[in-house]
């Protein structure tokens, strides 16, 4: 226990004192919610007159300038760059807290100081995670605050389904846990932090390109020989439903599903009754946040039972 204790102590040290901790807050809880207010205010200068003869500008600035709509924004937009900003915040901690102990030659050095290697492994992992969390934590409270501060100059107030947004914050932190396990794995496997970094952002999405590319070029109609194999195992269909596992498809499913009240806000239809909002594009692919928990469950353990796998019983140099 004092290990692990030792060990998280000395990686929050690490955390605190690196500038990209304050570039990405400055990033995520300044320069956001800034752009949102900025947005609304010169939606209203501009259009304010035009919106009246239409129902006026107050329901679509309460939407995205209003504390709620910055909130729900401070979860939401990270979700939708490519590479999302999500991936890149864990890749860039991931980096910080394993890959520069190999750039500076430093893991015999920690090994020896704390030889338990599992408590070292946990130790990371948990900074990682509470990284993730303060800066989730601290997006919805800048998301407030700015658009408290909004309230001044724009036609917003304070309603908007808070539980649910909260709710999703939290669940979008812990489906963080596979992006950390799949972080640590590449920057740990790579030996290369860049290189690591290129395979975290790329990797995953390259793969599923491929597999949409073939889908869509070939299909799994029973044409060729491999098709039919997959045809006569009766495996064509679990190949078909493969997009439903894609690991981006579904690890972004709790910060992407408040894209739904956006779109509807538009008027825009963003799915049937009983569907949840698209998880990977801007219409509805029947995937349900249930179903997302499991797949991202499945990917978190696979990923940190690998990791550890190979942590503890490779040799380090």
């Amino acid at each position: 226990m004092n290990a692990f204790v030792n060990v998280v102590r000395s990686e929050l040290f690490k955390v605190r004192r690196k500038r990209r901790t304050f570039v990405v807050a400055g990033l995520w809880w300044v320069l956001l919610p800034v752009l949102a207010l900025v947005v609304g205010r010169v939606l209203l200068d501009n259009l304010g007159a035009i919106a009246d003869d239409i129902g006026g500008m107050a329901p679509l600035l309460q939407e995205f300038a209003s504390p709620f709509g910055i909130a729900r924004l401070g979860l939401v937009g990270p979700a939708y760059v490519t590479p999302t900003f999500y991936v890149i915040v864990v890749a860039l901690f991931a980096a910080l807290i394993v890959g520069e102990e190999r750039t500076h030659a430093m893991w015999k050095t920690v090994l020896v100081v704390q030889p338990d290697r599992l408590a070292v492994l946990a130790g990371k992992f948990v900074v990682a995670m509470m990284v993730v969390g303060l800066l989730m934590g601290g997006a919805l409270v800048s998301g407030i605050l700015f658009g408290t501060i909004g309230m001044a100059f724009l036609p917003t107030d304070f309603s908007g389904a808070w539980g649910g947004l909260i709710g999703l914050y939290a669940v979008q932190w812990a489906f963080a846990s596979a992006l950390v396990a799949l972080a640590f794995l590449f920057v740990y496997i790579a030996r290369n932090v860049a290189l690591g970094l290129v395979m975290v952002f790329f990797l995953p999405a390259l793969l599923e390109g491929l597999y949409t590319v073939y889908a869509a070029v070939v299909g799994f109609q029973p044409i060729n020989r491999f098709n039919a194999f997959l045809q006569t195992i009766r495996l064509r269909q679990v190949f078909e439903d493969l997009p439903t596992y894609f690991f981006t498809t579904n690890v972004y499913a709790p910060a992407r599903r408040p894209a739904r009240d956006l779109v509807e806000a538009f008027g825009a239809n963003a799915g049937g009754d009983g569907v949840d909002f698209d998880l990977g594009g801007l219409l509805g692919t029947g995937i349900t946040l249930e179903h997302a928990t499991w797949v991202v469950a499945g990917y978190a353990v696979a990923l940190l039972a690998l990791f550890a796998w190979r942590f503890l019983r490779a040799d380090v140099d």
